[in-house]
């Protein structure tokens, strides 16, 4: 049976690479830790000054994408210019992340909703 240490110890996330051509290369995308989940599910229910929406898949590369240790490269004041880039690159960084961190467009839709 697993101990409480050996539990709290497991803190090191999933990432693979993504090849984005409309980007001109690869990006790591990350597995979310709890919190993180919970600070991007926040997000999901947030609006622009005018009122709108973000784009939920420029909000999931903002918190997805990491650096070689790891670390997000994109702050959620990135999230409305990741919004403007094409749909078909987003796809591809919001396909693994969604693989990685077990989302389905229920569980998107749900968090939206909550």
């Amino acid at each position: 049976m697993l101990k409480r240490e050996e539990i709290l110890a497991k803190t090191e996330l999933k990432k693979k690479s993504v090849t984005v051509d409309e980007w001109g290369g690869d990006v790591f995308v990350s597995e979310m830790s709890g919190t993180m989940r919970d600070a991007w599910e926040q997000t999901l229910r947030e609006k622009d000054s005018s009122g709108n929406l973000l784009s939920p898949r420029a909000k999931l590369v903002a918190f997805t994408v990491v650096d070689e240790k790891g670390e997000r490269i994109f702050t959620n004041e990135d999230i409305p210019f990741i919004g403007r880039l094409s749909s078909a690159s987003l796809e591809k960084v919001c396909s693994a992340a969604m693989e990685l961190n077990g989302l389905g467009v229920r569980d998107v839709e749900k968090a939206k909703k909550n």
